[in-house]
């Protein structure tokens, strides 16, 4: 059966129209398809910054907890200023043992040791508080300036040389009065016998003798002889380290006063 063109042109129009409407269907599948898909990659792009802010608040509370050492000294410990070393060794010049009106008797060996003693204390407290100044006066060499190392070698030489004149004049006298030579020596041997067994038990006791019995009364003449003068070369001292701490406070103010002035126009 043969078709006119007139009905050839209508199929075709037909065909078209029909892959049209396929074409539009497909097309709408696709994005009712496309749209779960959507969906799921929201859910899973919200899943890892949930797991950041987790992440964050656990770490921000680990930086904020603190664990103070309560029982560490150092927490409430303050080494001592310049200015509480100085007070401390003006106070200590009040313990310096003052001499009797009549002076110390070589002979009386309890009121020579007892004199040595006290001095001798003094002079122990007057050595700790000097290593008290080092940690009172630190500073990194950078953060100082060159006036300041030079006030601060001034102040450690003074100190230094207070300190050696105390321990070769002074220290020496003390130490042969209060801890002369001694040897340990026989003093005495008991011996018992034991009627029954005939048997003999010897006990020896030992004590502590002086090696030199007149080198440690001359030593306690040369003390009672210089106490007026060892007492004199400690205060001396003490009121020269009181200067020299002055002196370098004041040094180091001038110095803070020109460093700012020094950046003025």
């Amino acid at each position: 059966m043969s078709t006119t063109p007139a009905e050839n042109n209508g199929k075709r129009k037909a065909d078209d129209t029909e892959k049209t409407i396929n074409a539009e269907k497909k097309t709408a599948d696709n994005v009712i398809s496309s749209a779960p898909s959507t969906s799921t990659t929201s859910t899973v792009a919200k899943a890892p910054a949930t797991k950041k802010k987790k992440t964050i608040k656990g770490s921000s509370k680990l930086s904020t907890k603190v664990t103070p050492d309560d029982n560490n000294p150092l927490t409430s410990f303050k080494p001592l200023t310049l200015v509480q070393i100085r007070k401390s060794i003006i106070e200590l010049s009040t313990k310096v043992p003052k001499i009797p009106p009549g002076g110390i008797s070589p002979d009386d060996k309890a009121q020579v040791k007892d004199w040595a003693t006290q001095m001798q204390a003094v002079v122990e407290e007057f050595n700790l508080l000097l290593c008290c100044v080092a940690a009172a006066t630190y500073k990194w060499g950078t953060d100082r300036t060159g006036a300041a190392d030079q006030n601060l070698t001034l102040l450690s030489s003074e100190l230094g040389n207070a300190q050696d004149q105390i321990s070769s004049s002074v220290t020496p006298r003390l130490t042969n009065v209060l801890a002369p030579v001694v040897d340990l020596v026989t003093s005495e041997i008991v011996i018992k016998k034991n009627e029954e067994t005939g048997e003999e038990t010897r006990t020896s006791h030992f004590s502590r003798e002086e090696v030199d019995p007149n080198f440690l009364r001359l030593c306690a003449g040369i003390l009672c002889r210089n106490a007026k003068m060892l007492r004199i070369v400690v205060l001396t001292n003490f009121q020269k380290i009181g200067k020299c701490i002055d002196d370098y406070v004041k040094a180091t103010n001038n110095d803070g006063e020109n460093g700012r002035n020094a950046f003025s126009y």
